[in-house]
């Protein structure tokens, strides 16, 4: 059940503490704490909010918003916020959907689809011991069942599966094996790895797809503001004038540092 942005999740001295308070505090939390949801830091924040509160009222009552320690650092918070805005909103208006759908043809050229397999597999210490699967699994036992018996992979409790992986994410001679197979056929020979020996089963195979453009857009979003910002940021610089002093004091030729990298 979906809850409005403005209903009240608390009353304070007859104050109301609104959702949109609790996830504006929530959008501002580190983001180790985001990813636990909002549900999971609710309780918290709430009674951050409720402290929050009383503490601003009782300030306001002192007329600390009269106070010089208050308004100098209330400049300093202007200053941040004018610079975030202007920011933004000189990237927002170098960002164009033809650009971010280039980028994302251009993600695409070079990231084509993977091919993907399913395998389930057994590992045990011997030669031998891996024969005597084979041959048990030709007569017919459940590959799964074998593989909750006799393997000593970590995967054995899920019968030995592995789930999708594409080329890369295992050992050479496990993955020529692997993508050798078609779906539902296992390795007639056991394949050496320096794990021990290993019957693999293929289960099935596919061809990644593609993430939409839809899905990578914020991503795209974010990589090419991050571009913009930087040459908005030096830009400016480029065409103010400026001069720069060292930290003794002395006058430095130009700027020693980029925030694009590009250090000269």
């Amino acid at each position: 059940q979906s809850v409005q942005a403005d209903s009240v999740i608390a009353v304070v001295n007859g104050q109301k503490i609104l959702m949109s308070d609790f996830q504006n505090a929530y959008n501002t939390l580190p983001q180790r704490l985001r990813a636990r949801g909002p549900e999971a830091v609710y309780p918290q924040v709430l009674e951050r909010l409720i402290q929050q509160t009383l503490m601003v009222k009782l300030g306001r009552d002192a007329n600390l918003a009269a106070d010089p320690e208050v308004k100098a650092k209330m400049q300093i918070l202007e200053s941040q916020l004018i610079h975030d805005v202007f920011l933004s909103r000189a990237v927002e208006n170098r960002l164009s959907e033809e650009e971010l759908r280039a980028a994302y043809d251009g993600y695409v050229a070079q990231n084509p689809p993977k091919e993907q397999v399913r395998a389930s597999h057994i590992l045990v210490k011997t030669e031998d011991e891996a024969r005597n699967i084979i041959m048990l699994i030709g007569q017919g036992q459940p590959f799964a069942d074998l593989a909750r018996q006799h393997s000593t992979g970590p995967s054995s409790a899920n019968g030995g599966d592995l789930g999708y992986f594409a080329r890369g994410a295992m050992v050479k001679a496990f993955e020529d094996a692997a993508f050798g197979l078609q779906p539902n056929t296992y390795t007639a020979d056991p394949i050496r790895t320096q794990f021990g020996w290993h019957v693999i089963l293929v289960t099935d195979k596919k061809v990644e797809e593609v993430p939409s453009y839809e899905q990578m857009r914020p991503r795209i979003v974010k990589k090419l503001s991050q571009e913009k910002a930087f040459e908005v940021t030096e830009g400016l610089v480029r065409q103010a004038q400026v001069q720069r002093f060292d930290i003794t004091g002395k006058p430095m030729d130009g700027p020693a540092f980029s925030f694009s990298g590009n250090n000269n």
